[in-house]
């Protein structure tokens, strides 16, 4: 086949999303005593309560035949973590949508300083469905309102607890970077 120009282009892939670990242990941190109950007791009763067949059916049915948009299963879940758990909300959206802004600024910021070899610079982010809304409200908004990636990203990777087999969270700012630093892909 006819090989495209750019095939052979170097690029470094940065995982822009914050470790899970963090996310779990900050999300478990964020409650309190009873919403930690609360979170257990929901958990149990789920696995507990599985849907019918015909439940699941419906289900598949209605996000499959849906047209209009209107049936926004990501949204209705979002909205009802956050009026059980609105914590847990803030901390596995809220605060990964603003990791994932911040790395994808550090991004731009390194791609603008770089140099290539054609003169073009591109970068593809690749994000989960229910970040899409709050990710790009983000960018958009002004850049000398919204926080520097280095003020944004330590205040939401730190636990209380230290992670003794992980990097510690104030690793996490410029951790991706390195490689691609070193190998003059960026």
């Amino acid at each position: 086949g006819l090989a495209h120009p750019r095939a052979n282009r170097s690029i470094a892939i940065v995982l822009g999303d914050r470790p899970v670990r963090i996310t779990l242990l900050r999300a478990w941190e964020s409650l309190r005593l009873f919403g930690k109950i609360k979170l257990v007791l929901a958990l149990l009763w789920s696995s507990i309560k599985q849907p019918s067949e015909k439940e699941l059916r419906e289900w598949m049915e209605s996000i499959l035949n849906d047209r209009t948009g209107k049936s926004d299963l990501m949204k209705k879940a979002m909205d009802e973590m956050a009026k059980s758990f609105p914590t847990l909300k803030r901390v596995i959206i809220d605060e990964r949508d603003d990791f994932m802004v911040a790395k994808i600024k550090q991004t731009a910021e390194l791609l603008a300083s770089s140099t290539s070899k054609d003169g073009e610079r591109v970068m593809v982010v690749v994000i989960g469905a229910g970040h899409c809304n709050g990710v790009v409200e983000k960018l958009l908004l002004d850049s000398k309102s919204s926080p520097l990636p280095e003020e944004v990203l330590p205040s939401i990777t730190q636990t209380r607890r230290k992670l003794e087999d992980e990097f510690e969270g104030s690793d996490v700012v410029q951790f991706d970077y390195a490689y691609a630093i070193e190998t003059g892909m960026i």
